[in-house]
């Protein structure tokens, strides 16, 4: 029996560090609402994976209303975000939107993120159930917390709740998300987080260059041929002198 539960533990640990999430949340005044995600990974990840999932208050039979699709061929780097604006949203939250949409909460509508390859939902604001008789959920201790507040996750979250609220709210261990006043623009469309080491991933990124051209000791372009030195000219500027031996 504990080797049963070896096994299902792993890939389960595995795969919440290896997945996006939500790092941010607002519900503020008018249409001012919006959705940040996160890549607290070390991996490039592609949002084609991903859907951005939503029902209007209860998910009746348990079922998602809605699965939006993100633009086409985005690649969130180690670090970075994604913002979702509403399109009527304030100037300052338009600007640095990254899509926009009128599918955005409340405070009472469930939000998820769904894995598309795996068919799982990584990260999800809100209980997936058919009640609609909900005002808002309570975050941290604090009522209403999904409506009428920003809501950061804390740095030292570096993967998803795997579809389980009662693993972010805080009302089973500590919670997850710091819940700060309406309409706080301060953080968006970035993230503190004590999860990806900048300066290594900066290290590793400089590897992943592009070899533009060849070319030999006179300057001219140059096949790669055995037995010469040849420069090796790459797309970020760098240049590296190798001998081709056969």
């Amino acid at each position: 029996m504990k080797k049963l539960l070896l096994i299902l533990l792993i890939p389960f640990s595995l795969f919440s560090q290896s997945t996006l999430m939500f790092s941010e949340y607002g519900e503020g005044s008018s249409f001012n609402k919006w959705i940040e995600i996160y890549n607290p990974t070390f991996m490039s990840i592609s949002l084609d994976e991903y859907r951005y999932n939503f029902c209007w208050n209860g998910c009746d039979s348990l079922e998602w209303e809605f699965s939006i699709p993100f633009d086409s061929g985005v690649v969130l780097f180690p670090n970075e975000t994604y913002l979702l604006v509403h399109h009527n949203a304030d100037s300052i939250l338009l600007s640095v939107a990254d899509q926009t949409t009128n599918i955005l909460s409340n405070g009472d509508d469930l939000v998820g993120l769904l894995n598309t390859s795996f068919n799982t939902i990584v990260d999800i604001i809100g209980v997936l159930d058919s009640a609609d008789n909900i005002s808002a959920w309570e975050v941290d201790g604090i009522v209403d917390a999904t409506k009428n507040h920003t809501m950061i996750r804390k740095p030292d979250v570096c993967g998803g709740n795997i579809g389980d609220w009662s693993l972010s709210d805080g009302s089973n261990g500590s919670s997850q998300w710091i819940v700060g006043v309406i309409d706080d623009y301060s953080d968006i469309n970035t993230h503190t987080s004590n999860c990806v080491n900048i300066t290594a991933f900066e290290g590793l990124k400089s590897l992943k260059k592009s070899l533009v051209e060849v070319r030999d000791v006179v300057g001219r372009k140059n096949k790669i041929n055995n037995n010469q030195p040849l420069f090796y000219i790459y797309d970020d500027g760098t240049v590296e002198k190798r001998l081709a031996i056969e």
